[in-house]
């Protein structure tokens, strides 16, 4: 690639900063709920925190699987916004809310089937009765995120991620005050342990949808898009198209996350401090990956608005140029973990097994976080492509052709070393997020040149 004068780097930089660091802040407040989640039932009993860390190892996978099918609609938004086809955003997004519905009630159906995966994993039945409780408040919440991500897609896509973040952060502090409130019965309000977090993030989820709604509504810089003006039938074709260029993106997600869940799933027959450690170490690496996803994400409305505006050779350096902020970032959160994995670790939970553990899972986790910038912001720029396909099929190479039989071998097995427990099986995970950055890197590299030299190339 050919080096760019510092200008354009400086440039490019401020345009990343503008996007990157509200995108940060909003995905970091909606991963806070969990975080408040697991450190306020830590608190409470490791038996309501193993049963909530069990019922977001269920639920998320599957919400983003399918909910992710919708993250392509950035991609869209960009690309209009960038060739200055405002009017034609409305009319995407109308049909993308067709879209949610059919995806609202699989994830509907497969909650009500949550009791004979718990009985199919072998979870503990204490730990079971929680985990229902807490899986009907999220049942509730469904509906509410699902009509959010168009939106939130919208913004993002228009270059206005801030009004996103604003709205998370309030989520967070709603979800907060009822999570102290019903967890403890603090503010009159009944004791429900785990199960309290179901109704606050229920509760929470829809307020943040209505206080887009409303945003939107009511603010100058989204009218021209005209999405209050006149229904919209579904449009077939339409619909098909998103969800065939979303799929791969919600199915590369369900990957990842499903594979952190269900390693934890299988280790959950070990028992609730096992659940705990790995729940734990999800959480804090869930919160530096936010650092590389958040890139991705801007990488993504960043080559959309480029390519939409006919500038493939620009797209090509804002990619690279993203996956460099990326790693950079990386290096720090490497040091972070390496350093004070544990010290985290002990915010969670007192139990000193479970912050050992915790901690030895999070050194793991460490030596991941090159490699998952460089993965997930290859992965947001291929969507600004419209490239997801192939990013789904390294997804499953990487992680369950290759990862998941190397951890599941490696903790649960003596078949090359004693069982290594938790720890073995994120040794297998590390090496599935290297291989993968391998493989996105190698695919970037591929599809940013393709778009310089194909005179076919299609945008829209």
């Amino acid at each position: 690639m050919t080096i760019m004068p510092s200008k354009k780097i400086s440039f490019e930089l401020k345009i990343f900063t503008g996007l990157a660091v509200p995108i940060y802040l909003s995905q970091l407040a909606s991963h806070a709920t969990g975080v408040i989640a697991a450190l306020m039932t830590g608190s409470y009993s490791t038996l309501d925190q193993a049963a909530v860390a069990t019922g977001n190892m269920l639920f998320w996978p599957v919400f983003f699987g399918l909910g992710g099918s919708l993250f392509i609609v950035t991609a869209f938004v960009a690309q209009y916004y960038g060739a200055n086809r405002n009017s034609e955003i409305g009319p995407l997004l109308k049909q993308s809310f067709w879209l949610c519905l059919p995806l609202i009630i699989l994830v509907s159906i497969y909650l009500s089937f949550a009791d004979r995966i718990l009985d199919l994993f072998e979870t503990p039945i204490a730990i079971q009765a929680i985990t229902k409780s807490y899986l009907n408040g999220l049942l509730i919440g469904t509906p509410a995120l699902f009509l959010f991500q168009p939106l939130k897609s919208f913004s993002e896509g228009i270059t206005r991620p801030i009004p996103i973040t604003y709205i998370n952060i309030g989520m967070v502090i709603l979800n907060a005050l009822l999570n102290y409130g019903l967890i403890f019965g603090n503010f009159g309000l009944p004791e429900l342990g785990g199960a309290g977090c179901g109704i606050s993030f229920a509760i929470s989820s829809w307020s943040a949808l209505f206080a887009l709604i409303i945003y939107i509504y009511f603010s100058k810089h989204y009218q021209e898009a005209r999405l209050f003006k006149g229904f919209v039938k579904p449009d077939f074709k339409k619909i098909s198209e998103i969800f065939k260029l979303g799929f791969p993106i919600g199915a590369s997600i369900f990957v990842e996350f499903g594979l952190f869940s269900g390693s934890g799933l299988l280790l959950s027959s070990l028992g609730e401090a096992t659940i705990a450690a790995h729940s734990i170490a999800m959480q804090i690496t869930t919160m530096t990956f936010m650092l590389p996803l958040s890139i991705g994400l801007a990488a993504a409305v960043r080559t959309g608005n480029l390519l939409g505006a006919g500038d493939f050779q620009r797209a090509r350096f804002s990619s690279f140029f993203a996956i460099c902020v990326a790693v950079l970032l990386a290096v720090f959160n490497f040091f972070i973990l390496y350093i004070y994995g544990a010290e985290l670790a002990s915010l969670f939970n007192a139990d000193s097994k479970i912050i050992s553990l915790s901690g030895s899972l999070l050194l793991v986790a460490a030596f991941m976080q090159i490699s998952d910038g460089i993965s997930f912001t290859g992965q947001g720029a291929l969507r600004g492509y419209k490239d997801t396909l192939t990013p789904l099929f390294i997804m499953i190479i990487a992680f369950w052709l290759f990862a998941l039989p190397v951890g599941y071998s490696i903790g649960l097995t003596d078949l090359f070393v004693p069982a290594l427990g938790a720890f073995g099986m994120w040794i297998g995970l590390c090496a599935g997020v290297i291989l993968s950055s391998i493989l996105v890197f190698i695919r970037l590299n591929q599809t940013t040149n393709k778009a310089i030299n194909d005179k076919n190339f299609k945008v829209f």
